[in-house]
């Protein structure tokens, strides 16, 4: 039993064995045809796949080769649509585009403010693009044809500047019919320039420029032309240069600096008291000295001579005759002698001419060469020597009153050239222990006072006796003589200038 147990065990052990075995092989077998089966499916696929590809490639570049000579879609030429078009067509759009072509010409009024002066058309001056043919096939001729794909959704523009021919003649015929470029309504513009004086406001302004409207006519059609050759739709004359502008601005250096040199010499005002009389010179005198270029102001010489002049003629007093009542109330008309006030133009013009440069305000006298005692035109005042010719008699006054007064003896009256003159003299200068000269004398004195020249007055110790009728038959060379106590007397009150007055009646 236990053998039989055995076998049957064995047996069905082999059996389970075969059965393994046969599964096993029945596997391996199942795969090998399945992979022979996906293999024949692949080719199949690859098959298809590759005639689509083929057919796509065909496609491609069949649109390819047709655009070759046809422009893209969505291809713009100077803002026109040619898309799918030739070189030939698009030529014939840029013939159409030039024909379109127009010039707007820009300028300004005399304000400044912008206005249109004229347009010119490609119809009136004959103007056209140059081998616009040529020029479609290069761009054609630049462009992927493989991109036409991209393209069905892409755009480019393309802003082509092509040659330009026109008429010149025609193009001068057009500018010369526009208002703005004709002579007749043309502005020259104006320099900035220095005012008038203002007698309101005391002073100089600059006056600006003012523009105009002229325009450079050969420079405008070189403007124009170059932005018809350059395509441009508008052109500015101003931008361009084109209008004639002021040679002087407003703020041309050499022009405020004159104003301000001018301004600054009309604010002088030189008050003077001249001789007693008050003269003002100010900006409504000094503009009149002004000369200038408006920006090399210079003041006149010869009119501020002038002007020093005439007030001189009018105030001073030296060399004028004077009305003078004698001690007996006697009115006379004398001569003037070396006294009064007299001005020294020529200094006074240099220090008037510095005030004004200066720009400065002040109160002044005129320089003097000679000053009378007192101003005004009665300027001997009341200190001064009486000296009565006829009556041979002194007086001294001193603030109005008689200190001294005695004989004396004047010039010879019987001998040529020896009489004493008469009029009105200041005292030159005084000294003791002086010896008188003449041609024929050599005198010691011991107070020396002349007030003519060699006129003077001085002691005569050789002289016993003084006044009457001495002076007819035996006077002086000229001079005054005196007693010695008198001369010194009359020395210790005199001065420089000290008036000496001097008369017959």
């Amino acid at each position: 039993m236990e053998t039989d147990n055995k076998e049957l065990k064995e047996e069905t052990t082999k059996k389970e064995a075969d059965k393994k075995e046969t599964e096993s092989k029945e596997e391996t077998k199942q795969p090998v045809e399945e992979t022979a089966v996906q293999k024949k499916k692949s080719k199949k696929w690859i098959g298809i796949v590759a005639a689509v590809v083929a057919v796509i490639l065909l496609a491609y570049g069949g649109v390819a080769i047709y655009y070759q000579s046809h422009f893209l879609n969505h291809t713009y030429i100077n803002n026109s649509d040619c898309s799918n078009m030739t070189a030939t067509e698009v030529a014939a759009i840029m013939d159409q585009q030039s024909q379109q072509y127009s010039l707007q010409i820009l300028g300004r009024d005399e304000n400044g403010v912008q206005e249109e002066i004229g347009t010119i058309t490609a119809s009136e001056i004959g103007m056209y693009w140059v081998d616009t043919l040529n020029a479609a096939q290069e761009l054609l001729d630049r462009q992927n044809e493989f991109l036409w794909i991209e393209m069905l959704w892409s755009t480019q523009n393309h802003d082509v500047v092509q040659g330009v021919s026109y008429d010149a003649d025609k193009l001068q015929e057009q500018l010369a019919q526009m208002p703005a470029l004709q002579n007749k309504n043309m502005i020259a513009p104006e320099d900035a320039y220095i005012s008038e004086y203002s007698e309101k406001n005391k002073n100089y302004e600059i006056i600006p420029e003012t523009m105009g409207i002229e325009l450079n006519n050969n420079l405008v059609e070189e403007v124009v032309s170059t932005a018809i050759m350059q395509g441009d739709t508008t052109v500015d004359l101003e931008e361009q240069g084109c209008y004639e502008t002021a040679k002087i601005t407003a703020e041309d250096a050499a022009l405020v600096k004159a104003c301000d040199t001018m301004n600054k010499w009309v604010s002088a005002q030189i008050t003077y008291d001249w001789n007693g009389n008050k003269v003002v010179v100010d900006g409504d005198t000094i503009h009149e000295w002004i000369q200038t270029d408006n920006k090399d102001p210079q003041l006149d010489e010869e009119a501020i001579e002038e002007f020093v002049a005439e007030q001189a003629k009018e105030y001073d007093t030296y060399g004028k005759k004077r009305k003078f009542t004698t001690v007996q109330g006697i009115e006379l008309t004398l001569p003037s002698g070396a006294y009064g006030w007299k001005t020294d133009r020529e200094e006074e013009v240099k220090e008037l001419t510095a005030s004004i440069e200066k720009g400065e305000n002040i109160d002044k006298e005129p320089v003097y060469s000679s000053k009378g005692a007192q101003k005004g035109s009665d300027d001997i005042g009341n200190s001064y020597v009486e000296i009565d010719l006829t009556n041979q008699h002194l007086y001294l006054f001193q603030n109005g009153s008689i200190v001294l007064e005695t004989d004396f003896v004047s010039g010879n009256m019987s001998k040529a050239g020896c009489m004493t003159p008469p009029g009105v003299f200041g005292l030159t200068y005084k000294t003791k222990n002086a010896v008188l000269r003449g041609a024929d004398y050599e005198t010691p004195v011991n107070y020396w006072m002349p007030f003519n020249g060699n006129v003077g007055m001085h002691d005569a110790t050789w002289r016993g006796s003084f006044g009457g009728t001495i002076y007819l038959t035996s006077g002086s060379h000229g001079c005054v003589n005196l007693p010695l106590n008198m001369a010194a007397a009359i020395y210790e009150y005199v001065s420089t200038g000290f008036p000496v007055v001097c008369y017959y009646y």
